[in-house]
């Protein structure tokens, strides 16, 4: 807490030369602030899990290779995307056909559209997530090398230009779902200006049915999407712990980012765009009174200046940052930050608690059945790993499996917590879990809750 008030009282002094004529020597002033005072406090935060969940957030939870509800979103807005696309290019083909001969207002609508519906319809992008986009965004759709297309790539890039640094995976998935859903959106809403007025028995009217029902459709997904992606709390603290990341990156002597995805060339590799993005090169001029006291500008010169917008960005970041420093007291508190973080929560006190997805995994009560949680904490504390009889409480090898069954019982069988435990014959069960999606809260014995490390993490 200490590094973070010397970093938050370092830009104080920084700050009345952000509002004045920004120079290269306090461009190099603050560089080294960053360097010596904001890398610091992200090493600190480094080492905390909290911290280490919510810079990974969109990696864990939005990726190809996630199994989370949120990825499973996003493959449904995809899926929308392209049923979407699919159904207006199914509405020009009607329109072709029922159109009478030389009828110009349809031709031109098939000709200036059709090429785009079923480019989206076929789904040109390998995903509309890309997490090369968490050190340096690509700024670009994603697009599959042999579905290029040169024209929305650069229409694209325009609507991104100068992203601040934060959240870039999520920051361009949402806005990558926005650029195809408005591109399809102002084709639908032109393509009905074709559908006859008048009682809805022709095929067109039923096919813009049909295009307005897949609209109605993507549209709720990506309401979806965004409410979960941009929640304020989670959003503002994600893109602030992010941010500090990636200056740290950029800035630190010596990172420690064993906790990040990938090989030391992803992060080393981006330092150098992040730092450019910091200090950016440009022309300058300067006020200063002449010998008659008039204000003039000075000649152009080129400058490496940096941008005083970013700055005052980093510093909003740092504030954000005493939350992970804060101690929480209320247990409440702590379980519903837990449950927002993880897959699996177990909370060891009085009454026991056991969340899966944001949610109860069921309606028992632990406390009564003490087989049961004994069974399920062990699972949790070695995820992956097989857990025999030995591990358990009074446990022998006959009453391994009735163990075993009742806590299938309680769970349910439909439970998606029930569904992951896993059967190894002659060897016991296995949580199939990341263990970076569990959270253990032990009761420290004077009321406090304490977040325990499981053995694989």
């Amino acid at each position: 807490m200490n590094q973070l008030h010397i970093a938050l009282q370092g830009f104080e002094s920084l700050a009345p030369g952000l509002n004045l004529n920004l120079n290269a020597e306090l461009s190099d002033s603050i560089e080294q602030w960053l360097t010596t005072e904001v890398c610091p406090v992200v090493d600190e935060l480094g080492q905390s899990k909290r911290f280490q969940t919510t810079v990974l957030w969109s990696v864990n939870h939005l990726s190809p290779s996630a199994n989370t509800d949120e990825r499973r979103l996003v493959v449904e807005v995809e899926r929308k995307l392209v049923d979407l696309a699919a159904e207006i290019a199914t509405f020009i083909d009607v329109a072709e056909k029922e159109a009478p001969p030389g009828d110009q207002k349809v031709s031109e609508f098939a000709d200036l559209h059709r090429e785009t519906a079923e480019f989206v319809a076929n789904k040109p992008w390998f995903d509309l997530v890309c997490t090369q986009d968490f050190f340096h965004p690509t700024q670009d759709l994603h697009l599959d090398t042999a579905k290029l297309n040169y024209e929305h790539t650069k229409t694209f890039r325009e609507r991104n230009i100068q992203l601040p640094l934060g959240d870039y995976v999520t920051r361009l998935l949402l806005n990558r779902v926005d650029y195809w859903a408005s591109v399809l959106r102002r084709i639908a809403d032109a393509a009905s200006s074709l559908v006859p007025v008048g009682p809805g028995k022709s095929e067109r009217f039923k096919a813009m049915s049909r295009v307005q029902s897949r609209r109605i459709d993507l549209d709720h997904a990506v309401e979806k999407m965004i409410s979960i992606c941009n929640e304020p709390k989670k959003q503002r603290q994600r893109e602030a712990a992010t941010a500090l990341t990636l200056v740290y990156a950029a800035y630190s002597n010596n990172p420690r980012l064993d906790w990040l995805s990938g090989d030391d060339s992803w992060w080393k590799v981006g330092g150098s765009i992040i730092r450019s993005w910091i200090r950016r090169r440009g022309t300058m001029q300067n006020q200063v009174r002449d010998s008659s006291g008039v204000i003039v500008l000075t000649p152009p010169v080129q400058e490496s200046l940096c941008d005083p917008s970013i700055i005052r960005h980093l510093a909003y970041s740092l504030q954000e940052m005493k939350h992970f420093f804060a101690v929480d007291d209320d247990p409440l508190e702590i379980i519903d930050d837990a449950v927002n973080r993880a897959k699996l929560v177990m909370v060891d006190r009085e009454p026991r608690e056991v969340w899966f997805n944001g949610r109860p995994a069921c309606d028992a009560i632990w406390d009564n059945q003490v087989a049961s949680w004994d069974l399920l904490w062990k699972l949790a504390m070695k995820p992956r790993h097989a857990v025999d009889h030995e591990a358990l409480s009074k446990c022998t090898v006959k009453t391994f499996r009735s163990r075993r069954n009742r806590l299938g019982e309680l769970l349910g069988e439909e439970s998606g917590l029930n569904g992951i435990i896993e059967t190894l014959p002659r060897l016991g069960y296995k949580l199939q879990i990341d263990p970076n999606s569990i959270i253990l809260l032990q009761d420290d014995g004077f009321g406090n809750l304490k977040e325990l490390s499981s053995s694989s993490k």
